[in-house]
């Protein structure tokens, strides 16, 4: 009599963890189709930003620019920025030294 409900308890044990185990499996399955569907989705997305970069290189290169210009009939100036005055911002040979006194001491 013992017999029987220990293999019976054994079977039910068994038969609970092979449902668990399939269910379990069922899960991993599912979330695998939907992160494949998202990857799929990603590299749909990165294409189409590819070729709307390149779309937008081509329109905003300056090959381009330079064709719209003709087109257009717009000159390039030419452009000479000389300045021979130039100064540094501190000249520090024209400050006189200074001694700062600090707390009553100074150098």
């Amino acid at each position: 009599m013992r017999k029987k409900y220990v293999f019976r308890l054994v079977y039910l044990l068994l038969s609970i963890s092979v449902i668990f185990s399939l269910i379990i499996n069922i899960k991993i399955n599912e979330i695998s189709n939907e992160l494949s569907s998202i990857n799929y989705e990603i590299v749909e997305l990165e294409l189409t930003k590819a070729s709307v970069n390149v779309e937008y290189i081509k329109k905003y290169s300056f090959e381009n620019i330079e064709n719209i210009s003709k087109v257009k009939s717009y000159v390039k100036l030419s452009v000479n920025n000389l300045n021979l005055d130039l100064e540094t911002p501190y000249k520090f040979s024209d400050i006189e030294e200074m001694n700062p006194t600090v707390m009553g001491f100074s150098r």
